[in-house]
C-alpha cells in the first residue's frame, strides 16, 4: 500500500498496472534457470478453452455488476450480460468434463473440505480486499490525505497482520485451521464494522486506525487458516492446482466484492446528494454502507468456514509414481 501511494503520487495511478511486469519477467527467467526438469517438457493437448472460458465469464459478470446501477438491474443489457457470464461458466464446466487434458480437473473437489475452503476465501476476500478501496477513498476524499499519507496509514496494518500470522502459525498445530478461520473472520468482521461508522468529521486516529488494527489481526488468522485448509489432504500431483485455486479464489472474491459493494456505495451517495447532503457526508455514508456489507460478508465466510477441513499443518499424502501413471 505504501509503494502504491508513492508510485501513484510520483508517476500517476496508471503506473500501478505495470508493477506485475518486472515481477513476471523475474519469475519466468528464474523458472527457466532453476526448473531444469521442465526444460524438455512438451505441451500436449493444451486446454486453451479452459483458460479462456472462466476468464471471460468472470470479466463479463464483473462488468455487468459494475454497470448495472447506471443502466438498471432489470434492463435487457444487464440480464443479457449476466446470462452470458453464466453460459460461459457452464461451457467451462462442460469443457473440463470432456477435455482429455483439462486445465482444471473438477475431481479435485472430491477432496473433503477443499470446496468449503475456497468458498470461504472468495467470500472473505470480498470483504477484506474491498475495504482497502473504500478506506483509501475515505482518507483521500474526506480526510484529504495525500496518496503517500494514505499509503503510510496502512503500515500499522502490515505490522498487525505479521504479528497475527505468527501467532496463528503457532496456534495451528494446537487448535487446527477451522477455529483459526472462524475466529479470524469474526474478528475481521468486528474491525470492519468499526470502520463502517466513519463520518464526514472523522479522523484517522479515532475513526480509521482502531478498526484497521482489529481487522488486520483477523486477516492474519484467516490467511494462515485458509491456506492450510485449502491444501489439506491434497495429493502431491495436485498441489499446484490447489494452490492456484485458492489464489484465484482470492482474486475472484476481491473483484466480485468490489463490484457489488461499489454499486451499494454509489447508490447511497447518489441518493444523499439528491437530498442535498454535503459531499463529504454523502461519500462517508456511502463508504459506511459498503463497509457494513463487508462485515456481513465476513460473517457469512465464518459460517462457510465451519465446513472446512480442520488441518493442523500436516503434509499432504504423496502418491506413488506407478499409481499416478495408472490413474492417468
Amino acid at each position: 500500500m505504501l509503494a502504491g501511494g508513492l508510485l501513484s503520487q510520483a508517476a500517476g495511478w496508471r503506473w500501478v498496472f505495470f508493477v506485475n511486469l518486472p515481477v513476471c519477467a523475474v519469475v519466468i527467467a528464474g523458472a527457466r534457470k532453476f526448473l531444469a526438469a521442465d526444460r524438455t517438457a512438451v505441451l500436449k493437448d493444451v486446454d486453451v478453452l479452459g483458460a479462456i472460458l472462466p476468464t471471460a465469464s468472470a470479466m463479463t459478470f464483473v462488468y455487468a455488476l459494475i454497470n448495472a446501477p447506471s443502466v438498471g438491474w432489470g434492463s435487457p443489457r444487464t440480464i443479457l450480460e449476466l446470462a452470458a457470464a453464466a453460459a460461459l461458466m457452464v461451457g467451462f464446466v462442460v469443457n473440463e468434463l470432456r477435455c482429455r487434458n483439462p486445465l482444471f480437473p473438477l475431481s479435485i473437489f472430491h477432496i473433503k473440505g477443499l470446496a468449503a475452503a475456497d468458498a470461504t476465501q472468495v467470500i472473505a476476500q470480498a470483504g477484506f480486499l474491498s475495504l482497502f478501496f473504500f478506506i483509501t477513498l475515505y482518507m483521500q476524499t474526506v480526510l484529504h490525505m495525500s496518496p503517500i499519507e494514505a499509503g503510510a496509514a496502512y503500515i500499522p496494518v502490515t505490522i498487525a497482520v505479521g504479528i497475527s500470522s505468527g501467532i496463528s502459525t503457532q496456534l495451528l498445530p494446537r487448535i487446527g485451521s477451522r477455529p483459526l478461520i472462524v475466529a479470524g473472520t469474526l474478528i475481521g468482521a468486528a474491525g470492519v464494522f468499526l470502520l463502517s461508522r466513519i463520518g464526514a468529521d472523522g479522523s484517522y486516529v479515532s475513526d480509521v486506525l482502531p478498526g484497521l488494527a482489529v481487522m488486520a489481526f483477523g486477516l492474519g488468522a484467516v490467511f494462515v487458516g485458509v491456506q492450510n485448509a485449502a491444501n489439506a489432504g491434497v495429493p502431491a500431483e495436485q498441489a499446484g492446482l490447489a494452490a492456484a485455486l485458492i489464489s484465484a479464489s482470492a482474486t475472484l472474491g476481491g473483484a466480485l466484492g468490489l463490484a457489488i459493494l461499489s454499486a451499494i456505495a454509489t447508490s447511497r451517495t447518489h441518493h444523499l446528494l439528491i437530498a442535498h447532503a454535503s459531499h463529504p457526508a454523502a461519500l462517508s455514508s456511502g463508504f459506511g454502507h459498503a463497509l457494513l456489507v463487508c462485515s456481513l460478508f465476513l460473517i457469512a465466510a465464518a459460517l462457510i468456514a465451519a465446513r472446512t477441513a480442520s488441518t493442523r499443518g500436516q503434509q499432504a499424502p504423496s502418491i506413488e509414481p506407478v499409481a499416478v501413471l495408472d490413474a492417468a
